[in-house]
């Protein structure tokens, strides 16, 4: 499939649980061959779970609605992440478009990279097509997503900058992922119920790091829709939520804000 226009959604910041549905809600557009990027925020802080991580009894929610902060489990795979001076991209369309899932992670990193150059990150290499696909990921704990970077993801002298989860169903493909603009990543170690499991280090880098500034969202936003139009050799084209996008998000968010999904694990 060769990919025309590349749509582009720069959405305001919403809670957790809006954000993981309207992700998902955009997966059917997906099934019927569009391709979407999607930019946006989260209001109050979030700490996002991967799907299949253990949480229940490992983190704090007490502790963390003192510090007005949501906990949500994401449909994607991978660990925690804490959402708050950062932004967040997703990336839907067909599930085959890009081959398997390693393929299509490593053909979007590509695009994400584009943009972040283009900004003036440093970014270590990252693989080109005919290098193998990046090793397949450890199981879940409780280390923050930003501890480890794997092959494949994009990070600055070893230390990742963007951690990134897919997740295909029913023929449509979702990866979504976090970029620092500073480095908050700290406080998911504050937040599990068990002190002797926390850590000082965080492992990530950030763009007031890498750049010694942080250029205005709209900028960044920007970058990373032309880096992935780029890469994809796609139109680029603005858009809004759909009607009918926000009526699928509104039915899938109660599943985000019922506890036994947040806490099924």
């Amino acid at each position: 499939m060769v990919v025309d226009v590349l749509r582009y959604l720069s959405t305001p910041a919403r809670g957790g649980s809006w954000n993981m549905a309207l992700d998902e809600a955009l997966m059917e557009s997906g099934r019927r061959g569009r391709i979407t990027l999607r930019v946006y925020g989260w209001t109050p802080p979030c700490l996002s779970l991967g799907r299949n991580q253990i949480a229940r009894g490992r983190y704090d929610s007490h502790e963390a609605a003192r510090r007005g902060i949501d906990i949500v489990r994401r449909p994607t795979g991978g660990r925690a992440v804490l959402h708050d001076r950062e932004i967040t991209y997703s990336v839907t369309g067909p599930a085959g478009l890009w081959g398997g899932l390693r393929e299509g992670y490593l053909r979007i990193n590509r695009g994400l990279a584009r943009g972040l150059l283009a900004l003036g990150v440093k970014l270590d290499p990252q693989p080109d097509g005919s290098a193998p696909p990046p090793q397949r990921a450890p199981p879940p704990t409780e280390r923050a997503c930003f501890r480890d970077p794997l092959p494949g993801e994009l990070a600055s002298e070893g230390r990742k900058l963007v951690g990134s989860a897919q997740w295909r169903a029913d023929g449509a493909l979702l990866q979504h992922g976090s970029i620092l603009l500073h480095d908050d990543q700290r406080l998911v170690d504050e937040l599990l119920a068990e002190p002797k499991r926390r850590s000082v280090v965080s492992g990530a880098c950030s763009l007031q790091e890498l750049m010694g500034r942080v250029p205005p969202s709209r900028e960044i936003s920007q970058a990373l829709a032309e880096g992935l139009a780029e890469e994809l050799g796609a139109r680029l084209e603005a858009d809004e939520v759909s009607s009918a996008e926000r009526r699928a998000a509104a039915a899938l968010e109660a599943r985000y804000t019922h506890p036994g999904w947040t806490w099924r694990r």
